[in-house]
């Protein structure tokens, strides 16, 4: 039982908090340190831009993309526009970059989205967009760096999850993840944990969640886009 609630981010109790009011998974924790004193040597200032999120944060991040009050991007970086675009495609393109509630695996405490502070004035703001980890990017060198590390296995256990484009959710060059935790949680969320949660029933716990906006259009889909937007990523190859 408590795995499957970690899984769906409906449990926040295994925690430990970071510097920056970031959480993560203990072992995440120790190893997520090694890796920013080995960043150092490097010349990296490698931070932690977002970590835990849980299940309703994810719902609340969905919804307000579904309804058109958050913005949603293209490949490139441009957003679009809620009116141009048919149901299907608009939540195509929502679930290119965010995860249904209860799939994230932000949820799990093992996630991390990253940035180099060294390579950017103290004001500057990550907006986790391609451009900024591609060549000629603030943070490419860190990604190389970080990428070379990963091919190595020398990554103090992180690898990303979303390195190449499986035909599901985009690349992020900014996501790592620690693997001998996350192994724990994939795969465990099916259609028959999540669609009573999107249809605002009360969890294990008997707390009940705000029902997903895009219900409608996920609902007679859900193992599909499952197999698509969760399954078929870098962590099981």
């Amino acid at each position: 039982m408590k795995r499957s609630l970690i899984a769906l981010g409906l449990s926040n109790t295994h925690l430990v908090s970071l510097s920056g009011g970031l959480c993560v998974d203990p072992d995440t924790a120790a190893a997520f340190e090694a890796l920013i004193h080995r960043a150092a040597d490097a010349g990296f200032d490698l931070r932690g831009l977002s970590a835990f999120r849980n299940y309703d944060r994810q719902n609340q991040i969905m919804n307000g993309k579904w309804l058109g009050d958050r913005p949603v991007t293209d490949a490139e970086g441009g957003v679009l526009e809620r009116g141009s675009q048919p149901d299907i495609a608009w939540r195509d393109a929502i679930l290119r970059f965010s995860a249904l509630p209860g799939t994230s695996r932000h949820h799990w405490g093992t996630d991390l989205d990253v940035w180099d502070a060294a390579a950017v004035s103290e004001d500057y703001v990550p907006s986790l967009s391609p451009s900024e980890y591609e060549v000629c990017g603030p943070f490419a060198d860190m990604t190389h760096w970080l990428d070379e590390r990963i091919a190595a296995d020398d990554a103090e256990g992180f690898f990303k999850p979303y390195s190449a484009d499986y035909g599901g959710v985009a690349p992020e060059a900014w996501h790592i993840s620690y693997r001998p935790v996350a192994a724990l949680y994939e795969g465990l969320a099916t259609p028959a944990m999540l669609l009573p949660l999107w249809q605002g029933k009360p969890d294990a716990m008997g707390v009940s969640h705000h029902p997903l906006a895009m219900l409608s259009v996920v609902e007679s889909q859900a193992e599909a886009l499952l197999e698509r937007f969760v399954t078929i990523t870098g962590s099981l190859q």
